[in-house]
């Protein structure tokens, strides 16, 4: 070989073997940082703000997806870029830097909270007394939107379906399974429960007899209810004056004055199938009213403080006599009504009103069990600081009676005697009916004696009579206000 060649070959070759030498000392490390990982993140627009270390010069740095579904970066060659997913969707991204053909990544975890529909209020298995349903279910958060479906049952549509609070109408007695979803890009996540819809009845509210307010105008929340899907209507049946101040609201305000009993009428209207109902309100005013839940009367009563400076006590006393069928026919009569019987005075009491007005006759034994929940007899003494409190028995005489100021109105229905020594063959006697009347109290001797207090219809005061258990008499109950 020529001298000269063999030196210029190896001249180039060592050249080579120097170039690449350098080339590897000068290839830099790859040592990408992702940053931390984002864990069940929940906001709007499900997006986190990447935290990667940024490209050293002369490096490139991408973002990249290794698992996860519909999820995407505003920028891939921004470090601090925000990434966005979907919820319950979980996600392995990595931040990859490169050299030429010499590329390292770094891996992180993001993952979003799913999604979890809430209804507030299942209806249970069936809606009563009704064939329409509101809806109302958690709003939709953090972008989703939601949306009402019927699963199954024929006849049904709802309205609103695109906001947490819909109203499913359907037919009665149908069975019918709805379903709530939350929705987010290609995510639905839902909720089902199936129930059985009812006939449809009106409810205008509760009966309430004894609204206590104040100021000389008496006001009053109605608290009717109004079926999804319908229209209704207020409308006073009776008493006045009185006003319904909004009349197509079920909660309207109701304006009236005391002591007047108002029957309002709420008319519902559902797809033209038209049902109503009544409800009865009274303020309160110089009477309370208080409902024996055992048969559903209703007795006005007086309220009366009591007592000296330093020993004082408020009393309500019934306001008209007391007219429950305890042991009838023997704990309790009307007037007239008994066997071996005769009537001295007055008539029998037959009539419904007859009967409201004058109340049973009682023994002293049924007086005291009859008394409903809370209340009871009051005593002789309670009777007499009642007087006294009015003034004193001259005073307080037309105050008591019937139409009096005090309210406590006490009429006249007589009394009932078993095997009475007024009758000459010792019959049972009714005797002073419209006369006197006369009234147990809790006050009773050892010799088995009672004090009653009574009222005339002319001559003597009110005061109080001692009398044997042969007798039945009028009964009015008394109970503790406590403040």
């Amino acid at each position: 070989m020529n001298y000269k060649i063999f030196i210029k070959l190896s001249l180039i070759a060592l050249a080579v073997i120097a170039f690449a030498c350098q080339k590897d000392e000068a290839a830099p490390d790859l040592n990408p940082d992702a940053g931390p990982s984002y864990i069940d993140i929940e906001n709007d627009g499900y997006f986190v703000t990447l935290g990667a270390t940024p490209a050293p010069e002369g490096q490139t740095g991408t973002w990249r997806i290794y698992n996860g579904e519909n999820g995407h970066f505003d920028d891939v060659n921004n470090p601090k870029t925000n990434f966005y997913g979907e919820p319950g969707e979980k996600y392995i991204i990595g931040w990859e830097l490169s050299h030429g053909k010499k590329y390292e990544a770094s891996l992180i975890d993001v993952s979003f909270k799913k999604m979890n529909p809430v209804i507030m209020a299942y209806p249970g298995d069936t809606i009563f007394n009704n064939r329409s349903l509101w809806l109302e279910s958690e709003k939709p958060q953090f972008g989703a939107t939601g949306l009402w479906e019927i699963v199954d049952g024929d006849g049904g549509r709802i309205e609103n379906a695109e906001t947490n609070r819909g109203e499913f109408i359907g037919l009665e007695n149908e069975k019918y399974t709805l379903r709530w979803s939350l929705i987010y890009g290609s995510k639905k996540e839902s909720v089902e429960f199936t129930f059985v819809t009812d006939t449809l009845v009106a409810f205008a509210g509760n009966d309430e007899l004894d609204i206590i307010t104040s100021g000389e105008t008496k006001y009053y929340t109605l608290d009717a209810f109004l079926p999804a899907g319908a229209t209704a209507k207020w409308q006073l049946l009776d008493g006045k004056p009185g006003k319904i101040h909004i009349e197509d609201n079920a909660k309207s305000l109701f304006e009236g004055v005391a002591d007047t009993t108002y029957t309002l009428k709420w008319t519902v209207d559902l797809e033209g199938e038209v049902v109503t109902d009544t409800v009865d309100l009274r303020f309160r005013g110089k009477w309370g009213v208080y409902t024996d839940t055992r048969d559903n009367q209703t007795y006005r009563f007086s309220t009366f403080n009591l007592g000296q400076k330093g020993n004082e006590y408020t009393l309500e006393w019934m306001a008209e006599n007391f007219n429950y069928a305890f042991d009838p026919g023997v704990g309790s009569v009307y007037y007239g009504f008994a066997d071996r019987s005769v009537i001295k005075t007055g008539h029998a009491v037959e009539t419904d009103e007859d009967r409201k007005a004058y109340g049973r006759l009682y023994s002293f034994e049924a007086a005291i069990y009859a008394a409903p929940e809370g209340w009871r007899l009051p005593t002789i003494l309670e009777y007499e600081d009642m007087l006294v409190a009015l003034g004193g028995p001259i005073h307080a005489d037309e105050k008591i009676k019937m139409d009096g100021e005090s309210g406590l109105d006490l009429n006249y229905p007589g009394y009932f005697q078993r095997y009475s020594g007024q009758d000459p063959y010792l019959r049972n006697v009714f005797d002073l009916q419209d006369i006197n009347g006369y009234w147990w109290t809790s006050s009773a001797g050892d010799n088995g004696l009672v004090n009653c207090y009574s009222v005339m219809s002319e001559g003597d005061l009110p005061g109080q009579v001692i009398i044997n258990q042969s007798y039945s008499m009028a009964v009015r109950y008394v109970r503790e206000v406590t403040q």
